[in-house]
């Protein structure tokens, strides 16, 4: 049975979940959507010199533009989400900036981006060629009531920045409006875990995924699972709030995947696992995310 494709252009875009949007158009559980996104400026940068005329009217409300949202038919307040990523096309080339304020640099007094062209799996910086690895930044569905920018994280999603959000994985949201309203945006052809300078290789990209919803209720967090992990993401002021919430977060599905005591579950992840910063750049609530290998068959 051939599977509904649903095309999503980037000109349907947002800048906050809330739950009164209008959705862009509505899919049933099992469809594939193919959303075009903008780059983190809204596809302003195309030389380093837009940077000055781009950061002269820079709203920090207004970036990190994710495509949508869409409504999935069926999706009820307090099931969950499973969005599938099924691929990611990126651009012909991508930007990097920093300025100052980043949290983790402190020699920084002005502002800088280079362009990045993309050729094949590689991107080219410095006179070197890198591998890329392309993941999508902002993810979401939207709050039952008030407003999540696309720029912060959030328990329903948005501003992630997770580098496990990637073709073949698994991400879970929870629904709180009628419908879920998904979105999503922010596509890097590379990031480093803890973004430090505020951007990764910021891209236009289409991504392909699948819908589906799960009716056996919400974890109320977002988490991510593959093929060989599965991974619990949180948000918070500081990195130690955020460490530590990913971290019993991972308890909890650990608990539930594989019959896992809290201190067990503890014992395995200090084994086994890894605890990651998503994105430290400063301005925002720090995002992290922590991981576990699914077990060895026999």
């Amino acid at each position: 049975m051939e599977v509904p494709l649903q095309r999503i252009w980037r000109e349907h875009f947002i800048y906050a979940f809330t739950p009164g949007l209008d959705p862009v158009c509505e899919v049933a559980p099992g469809s594939q959507i193919l959303f075009e996104t903008h780059d983190a400026s809204t596809g302003r940068i195309h030389h380093a010199d837009d940077l000055e005329p781009y950061l002269a009217v820079r709203d920090r409300r207004r970036v990190n533009p994710a495509t949508g949202p869409v409504r999935v038919v069926g999706s009820r307040t307090g099931d969950e989400l499973v969005v599938t990523i099924e691929r990611i096309d990126i651009g012909p080339r991508g930007y990097v900036r920093v300025g100052p304020g980043s949290a983790l640099v402190d020699r920084v007094d002005e502002h800088q981006a280079v362009i990045v062209p993309i050729v094949g799996d590689r991107f080219l910086m410095g006179g070197h060629r890198f591998p890329i690895r392309p993941m999508v930044g902002v993810i979401g569905t939207a709050p039952a009531r008030g407003e999540l920018l696309t720029a912060a994280p959030g328990d329903h999603g948005s501003n992630l920045d997770c580098n496990e959000i990637r073709s073949g994985a698994r991400v879970h949201l929870p629904v709180a409006v009628e419908g879920a309203l998904l979105a999503l945006g922010d596509v890097h052809a590379s990031m480093g875990d803890a973004e430090i300078s505020g951007t990764g290789i910021e891209i236009g990209a289409e991504v392909l995924v699948r819908v589906e919803s799960l009716f056996c209720g919400s974890h109320g967090f977002p988490w991510v699972e593959s093929d060989d992990r599965i991974v619990a993401i949180a948000h918070g002021p500081t990195i130690d709030v955020a460490l530590t919430t990913a971290t019993a977060r991972l308890v909890q599905l650990l608990g539930e995947q594989y019959g896992f005591g809290r201190i067990a579950a503890t014992m395995a992840i200090s084994a086994a696992g890894d605890i990651r910063v998503g994105q430290y750049c400063g301005g925002m609530d720090v995002t992290a995310y922590a991981s576990f290998p699914r077990p060895l068959p026999g």
